[in-house]
C-alpha cells in the first residue's frame, strides 16, 4: 500500500458528507411529522460551509452525519467518542433565519452565530484534537 493509499480514507471523509447532503434532496417530499428535502437555502448554505471548510482543512476534514428537520433546515454533526465532543451545524430552512453552530464536550456546551467557513473549519479542527 502506497502512502497515498493510505491517505484515501480520510479524503473520502469530505464525499461521504457531501454524498449524505446530497441523498437528503432525494428523500420524500414530506412525512407525517414535517418537511424531509432540505429547502434550497439550507442545501446550498450547508454545501458552500462544508466545501469552503473542507478547503480549509484537506484530508483532517471529518465525516458527518446529515438530517433536515421538520421545517427542511439540514442539520450535520461530528462527533468523537473519547473525551465525548460534538459539533452540530443547524442551516435554518429560510435565508432570513440564521445558521448557528453547537459545540459540546462532555457537560460543557456553547451556541455559536454568524457561522463562516473558517469558524466551522476551526470547531472542526477542535474536534480532531480528541
Amino acid at each position: 500500500m502506497t502512502v497515498a493509499q493510505s491517505a484515501k480514507p480520510s479524503s473520502s471523509d469530505i464525499t461521504v458528507t457531501l454524498k449524505r447532503l446530497v441523498a437528503l434532496l432525494e428523500e420524500d417530499e414530506t412525512d407525517e411529522y414535517g418537511i424531509l428535502q432540505p429547502s434550497q437555502a439550507a442545501f446550498k448554505l450547508a454545501m458552500r460551509l462544508v466545501v469552503d471548510a473542507y478547503e480549509a482543512m484537506g484530508d483532517r476534514f471529518p465525516k458527518a452525519s446529515a438530517s433536515t428537520d421538520e421545517q427542511g433546515g439540514i442539520r450535520l454533526a461530528w462527533s468523537k467518542q473519547s473525551p465525548e465532543r460534538e459539533v452540530r451545524l443547524v442551516c435554518p430552512a429560510t435565508a432570513e433565519q440564521q445558521a448557528y453552530l453547537y459545540h459540546e464536550m462532555e457537560d460543557n456546551y456553547a451556541v455559536k452565530r454568524d457561522i463562516t467557513a473558517s469558524i466551522l473549519a476551526q470547531w472542526l479542527e477542535w474536534l480532531n484534537q480528541a
